[in-house]
């Protein structure tokens, strides 16, 4: 079986039935921190957006994480479980902002504590509408708790938290992961404020030490190099909010200007899905370009097979999934114009025997997902590997002259 199957289930063999011990241990303690919710309109919204606001204490003025219902009817939510209300809203006016005249619910989650299931019904009621929400902006009320996670770290890719140990030790033990300070935004220098940001996303089983070869040719005097390390088990939903919560923090912090974003592999679904939600609440504007190396858009079959009959389900194989919500959602109402995308793919599968359309890992019908190639601005092949891409002299070049494109005076 080719692709992420011998990666991401028959390496469990070869190491015996620890691995799924550790991970049936992790989702246990997993499940106890965090909350899944399927949300329903009882009636269809056209033409805008339904806002939902996270919050933790009703009495203070504050929400702790966004989404959103955009041309559908219904959305599903992982949320960690100190979210006791969601506040949603019709944005009919498309800013953000919950107004008095906009049909609003207001649910309280501890009336849902035996129930996964909700059903909401939005209406217009100035006297039962929670006053110190209104008029507020997201970026007004967001307010972030980042434990666990370094923002700002000087390191070097040598560093402990990038050992390869840690890669396996990220996808099997991801809250493990977490616990021992290995996730966080990381800088490999000083902040510049005269340099752009230029930040690197890894993909599956990996670390950011896998990119050491493309971050090595990157131009010190003009860019500053930043890592998004995580454990790569995770879902790609928490994950993307994640990365989302610290983004925004930095750039709150050093009032970015300009950034570049890329991302390897499954870090595509990463960035992706951050700039899904970051674009709805106008919070990246700051991103010039988002480019991504070999990603599967599509999904990988081999996570579908993982969902299907593997004793212990990593919760990464569900949004991987290609029949899966995720995938499904992840270029859904999404304008090519937000921030310029440059796609670029391997093509090359690496032995004679396997005859397949890939890159050795990833299916080509994958990373051309259909959806993916409309909302890419630039898309660029290469006659490599999944991992032999990155050291491919012609995708940093153009990778390089994307950059200046987008780039701001």
């Amino acid at each position: 079986m080719r692709s992420l199957c011998i990666l991401l289930l028959l390496s469990s063999v070869l190491s015996g039935c620890s691995n799924f011990k550790n991970l049936s241990r992790e989702m246990k303690t997993l499940d106890s921190l965090t909350n899944e919710y399927t949300l329903t309109l009882s009636e269809p919204v056209s033409g805008s957006a339904v806002v939902i606001e996270q919050i933790k204490d009703i009495n203070k003025s504050e929400i702790d994480g966004y989404d959103a219902i955009i041309g559908s009817e219904s959305i599903n939510l992982q949320m960690s479980n100190d979210i006791h209300y969601l506040l949603l809203f019709e944005d009919k006016n498309k800013d953000l902002t919950l107004q008095a005249d906009e049909a609003f619910s207001l649910i309280n989650l501890h009336d849902y504590k035996e129930k996964t299931e909700i059903f909401v019904t939005l209406n217009v009621n100035e006297k039962t509408i929670p006053k110190a929400f209104v008029g507020r902006s997201l970026s007004s009320l967001l307010n972030i708790e980042l434990d666990l996670v370094n923002i700002g770290k000087v390191v070097n890719l040598n560093d402990p938290p990038f050992d390869k140990e840690n890669a396996e030790l990220g996808m099997w033990q991801p809250l493990t992961f977490l616990l021992e300070n290995n996730t966080g935004l990381y800088f490999l220098s000083e902040y510049d404020p005269n340099k752009i940001p230029m930040l690197f996303v890894h993909g599956i089983n990996s670390t950011a030490l896998e990119l050491a070869p493309l971050i090595e040719k990157v131009d010190k005097s003009k860019y500053q190099v930043w890592v998004f390390n995580y454990p790569s088990g995770l879902s790609l939903s928490l994950t993307s909010k994640g990365l989302a919560n610290v983004l925004y923090t930095v750039a709150s912090e050093y009032n970015i200007q300009q950034m570049h974003i890329v991302a390897h592999s499954m870090g595509g679904l990463v960035v992706e899905n951050y700039m899904r939600q970051c674009n709805l609440g106008t919070l990246c504007d700051f991103v010039n370009s988002v480019s991504t190396i070999s990603s599967p858009f599509g999904g990988v079959e081999s996570a579908k097979q993982g969902v299907e009959y593997s004793p212990v389900v990593m919760p990464v194989w569900v949004d991987l999934n290609p029949d899966g919500e995720f995938i499904k959602e992840l270029f859904k109402d999404r304008n090519k114009a937000n921030t310029p995308h440059f796609l670029l793919f391997g093509y090359n599968s690496g032995n004679f025997i396997n005859t397949d359309s890939n890159d050795g890992v990833i299916d080509l019908s994958s990373q051309l997902n259909r959806q993916a190639q409309l909302h890419a601005e630039q898309i660029r092949g290469y006659d490599e590997n999944h991992l032999s891409i990155l050291n491919n002299d012609e995708l940093f070049d153009d990778l390089s002259n994307f950059w200046i494109e987008t780039e701001r005076e």
